[in-house]
């Protein structure tokens, strides 16, 4: 089921919705009106890795280690 993000037109109360079909009425939690709007939303991403230390940007140039020249 997707969740949306709505602002309810009679008391600007921001809330998320669980929309089991299109077209299902929806009301405010807080006032019960059915003058509400849907909000765009962003979506997060995760992942499975740990967080850690940014990778080394790489370096060019000798003895920058793009050469492979030891310094």
């Amino acid at each position: 089921m997707p969740i949306y993000e709505y602002l309810c037109g009679e008391c600007s109360t921001h809330f998320e919705r669980y929309v089991r079909a299109f077209g299902e009425e929806v009301a405010c939690p807080e006032c019960r009106s059915s003058l509400v709007e849907k909000q765009l939303s962003s979506f997060a991403l995760s992942t499975a890795t740990a967080p850690g230390p940014a990778p080394a940007a790489p370096r060019g140039g000798c003895c920058g280690g793009g050469c492979g020249c030891a310094h």
